[in-house]
């Protein structure tokens, strides 16, 4: 790459190495920098005198610097990633535990190796893979940033993996996922509305409860009041249950009944509980069962009362 190459591609910073491998010789860079041309910006790395100081500038000239083997991290490489946080004031790199760059202001460098999982490019730029970012980020300036970025930026399953490879927030992560199903719970029981479905999120429950037509909807398998039917599954695969099983019974007697109040009234009809699995078998109207969904094991008949 010319040396005009570079400059255009690094916001006008350049490290001598490059600035010798383009063909320059060591005395005309050292021509440069005396007659103000090139600006040194940290030691054996300069910014061209037409190119104007920019955080982009900064990033390319913290890494640089840093040498072989330094990425991007942190707060920094999310800027970079384009994630919803401000430019860096100090910008993060990490190095290979081999090296000892130094120190310089306005940089911070964590010796640390990577595996290759953890490692990517973006825009020309050696950076933290975007897992990583995000965990990094979300230990540094908090949890708002997480909860920005999952499921938008990136998957909950791969933060999770990175931060078991590098051993560190576990319990960010776990308060984040808490808070993520707690949105996807109100998201859903949205949805159902909008679809003609009653529904709320349960109050002390990790569910969304159909009243009117004795569903509730919960991540895991759970005890289920007698006559209820639970459902698991994703977004869409729960609406379209829900919507069949609906469509299928076409009634409302339950219109309002709380799953408490649905359990207390079976227990006295039938004394006994609903099993605990992925779906509880409903009463018909003729005395019959039938499921409300196709349960992953058969539910047994109650008698008719």
């Amino acid at each position: 790459m010319c040396l005009g190459e570079v400059l255009a591609t690094q916001a006008g910073v350049v490290s001598r190495v490059q600035a010798l491998e383009s063909g320059l010789s060591p005395r005309e860079v050292d021509r440069r920098v005396a007659r103000r041309r090139w600006h040194p910006v940290h030691p054996r790395v300069y910014l061209a005198g037409d190119a104007l100081p920019s955080d982009e500038a900064r990033v390319w000239a913290a890494v640089l610097w840093a040498g072989e083997g330094a990425v991007l991290s942190g707060a920094a490489s999310a800027w970079w990633w384009g994630l919803p946080v401000r430019p860096p004031s100090t910008v993060g790199v990490i190095v290979p535990r081999r090296r000892a760059p130094g120190r310089r202001p306005g940089v911070v460098v964590r010796r640390r190796t990577l595996p290759v999982a953890d490692l990517a490019a973006h825009r020309g730029l050696p950076v933290t893979a975007l897992p990583l970012t995000v965990l990094e980020t979300a230990l540094e300036i908090g949890p708002a940033f997480l909860d920005a970025v999952l499921t938008r930026a990136v998957a909950l399953r791969d933060v999770v993996a990175a931060s078991e490879r590098m051993g560190v927030g576990q319990r960010v992560l776990a308060e984040a996922a808490e808070r993520a199903d707690a949105r996807a719970r109100l998201r859903l029981a949205g949805v159902l509305r909008r679809a003609g479905v009653p529904a709320h999120v349960a109050p002390g429950r990790r569910a969304v409860v159909c009243p009117a037509h004795r569903v509730l909807v919960t991540g895991t398998a759970e005890p289920a009041p007698a006559g209820w039917t639970v459902v698991t599954g994703g977004e869409e695969e729960v609406v379209a249950r829900v919507l069949r099983g609906c469509a299928s019974r076409g009634d409302s007697d339950h219109r309002g009944e709380t799953p408490g109040e649905a359990a207390g009234a079976g227990r006295a009809r039938s004394g006994s509980q609903g099993p605990t699995g992925a779906t509880v078998a409903t009463k018909e109207r003729d005395g019959t069962a039938k499921p409300l969904v196709r349960p992953s094991t058969p539910a047994p008949a109650r008698r008719p009362s």
